[in-house]
């Protein structure tokens, strides 16, 4: 891939963090160790809050990063009513990771596990935010969409970038995040620490700072990731693990994504 200068620190590595004017919580999926030792590769995946707002400096610095797909997974009123500003070479997909139909359904856990059979035994989650983010990766039309980011993601050549998003960069954004990592065999651990970033970054924000790597590593090493928040994660990654039988098992009997599709994948993005 032809490495430019942006978003490189003075020793010319990536940093996690892509500060824009525009927008917060851009950030790198690259450079977590998995399973194996191996290592997701920087400036190929990125994540992200609303890009309605990006400046003309955003949009050179997005192009400068060889990013060519968008993909919004807000509704299609938000992207109506907040739509994204485009870079040069930029594709826009539209991909609501929610219904826009049956929504208040989807959120039923009850409706949800009545219409879900599996032999394996969904984990009950006490927490109804975990239980919400349950019922997305339960629900086919959420599948669909986690699904079709996948379909973009593996469409890419070696030296091409996409950046995925919601409205905060959290919600929708965090879930798909955390398939991707699991994907490439990220530990749990590591997958909540990613999730929680999204709160460092907004304290970052209201200070008016723009954090370094080593300010974002001191904030993962001064986290706890097992109360608060990390539980909406946790039941994401628990439905997956022991709901499903582990990611591979997820990748293809829900997404219907062949086996093939994810060592390629993984050959993509680890290194």
């Amino acid at each position: 891939m032809a490495q430019s200068s942006a978003n490189l620190n003075k020793l010319g590595q990536p940093e996690r963090v892509v500060a824009l004017d525009g927008t917060i919580n851009f950030r790198d999926l690259g450079g977590y160790q998995n399973k194996k030792g191996q290592t997701t590769q920087w400036r190929r995946i990125y994540r992200a809050a609303s890009l309605g707002n990006l400046t003309a400096s955003d949009r050179i610095l997005l192009a400068d990063l060889d990013i060519i797909n968008d993909i919004d997974l807000r509704s299609p009123s938000e992207q109506q009513s907040y739509p994204d500003q485009s870079w040069d070479s930029v594709r826009f997909i539209s991909n609501p990771l929610y219904p826009t139909t049956g929504f208040n359904r989807m959120l039923n856990n009850h409706h949800v596990r009545k219409i879900f059979r599996r032999r394996r035994e969904i984990p009950k989650l006490d927490n109804p935010i975990a239980n919400i983010y349950q019922n997305v990766l339960m629900t086919k039309h959420s599948q669909q969409g986690f699904a079709q980011t996948f379909a973009v993601l593996l469409g890419m050549s070696s030296e091409q970038a996409s950046v995925f998003h919601c409205a905060a960069g959290k919600d929708r954004t965090g879930m798909t995040a955390a398939l991707i990592l699991l994907a490439l065999n990220v530990p749990d651990e590591t997958i909540i620490q990613d999730y929680l970033l999204t709160n460092e970054l907004y304290d970052y924000a209201n200070d008016h700072q723009a954090p370094t790597n080593d300010d974002i590593q001191q904030a993962v090493d001064q986290m706890n990731t097992q109360v608060g928040e990390a539980l909406y994660i946790q039941g994401a990654l628990a439905t997956i693990n022991d709901g499903f039988g582990g990611m591979t098992n997820y990748w293809r009997e829900a997404l219907g994504l062949s086996i093939g599709d994810l060592k390629q994948f993984r050959k993509m993005f680890l290194q």
